[in-house]
């Protein structure tokens, strides 16, 4: 169980408040979803919870211990995720997915790749899990990027499952397709969905609204839809904008 209580955190001294004074819950099986406009905080919790960034008010807490307590290696190993720009290293299909867990067999990396819908892609491969994918991933697009980044995540199990943007810079059929197998893997999972994509959060059990670094919302899409806000705004700009997806910026 993770638990952030009125956090504060800046990116300097001086800087303004990336975050100021935010409540969540991230409890045992639940899946919440963060969204709001670029700049509203969204990333900076994910950077708090990574042990990337300390934050500076408040009090954030893993199983009821403060979470700067942790050796932040140690964090990571408990609370993980699919990264905005996933990096792909300059390898084979197979030693990038292996990052994960150094140690998984060839059952547990086909197993994570075929829950992660990639298994048909490096099976249509001449050298299959052999293949370079040069440096950067240049030699695959940016869906197969993304479910590599997925495998690896389910690969790597955390406690915490953070999606950080997880369809960003995608066309709208890899963004819908994409969206439904995340919501398919990270069922019965605790995690955290940070996007600007508001495509499917029906399906998960809380929407966080963020502007400013505070929030201004929260509650089921059922409910957040029916409510003068941010969110109905959001939403109706979605709809405007077509049944694609098209993230909002």
């Amino acid at each position: 169980g993770v638990r952030l209580r009125d956090v504060r955190a800046r990116y300097g001294p001086d800087g303004p408040w990336a975050l100021d004074g935010i409540d969540l819950d991230l409890e045992p099986g639940r899946r919440v979803a963060l969204v709001g406009p670029s700049g509203a905080g969204k990333s900076t919790v994910a950077a708090i919870l990574l042990r990337f960034l300390d934050h500076q008010g408040g009090t954030v807490t893993l199983n009821d211990r403060d979470l700067t307590a942790y050796v932040p290696d140690d964090v990571r190993r408990v609370i993980g995720g699919c990264p905005q720009d996933p990096h792909i290293f300059d390898s084979t299909v197979k030693e990038n997915l292996r990052l994960a867990r150094p140690d998984a067999s060839d059952a547990e990396l086909r197993a994570s790749a075929d829950v992660a819908r990639l298994l048909p892609w490096i099976e249509s491969l001449p050298q299959g899990w052999d293949t370079p994918v040069g440096s950067h991933g240049v030699q695959m697009s940016g869906g197969e990027r993304r479910r590599l980044a997925l495998a690896r995540a389910v690969l790597a199990d955390p406690g915490l499952l953070i999606l950080d943007e997880p369809t960003a810079h995608l066309d709208p059929p890899a963004r819908a397709e994409l969206t439904a197998d995340l919501l398919r893997v990270t069922r019965g999972r605790t995690t955290l969905l940070i996007t600007h994509d508001l495509a499917g959060l029906d399906a998960v059990d809380e929407i966080v609204v963020l502007d400013h670094g505070r929030i201004v919302q929260r509650g089921t899409h059922e409910v957040l839809v029916r409510q003068e806000g941010l969110y109905r705004r959001l939403w109706t700009v979605r709809q405007g904008a077509g049944t694609a997806g098209v993230p909002l910026r």
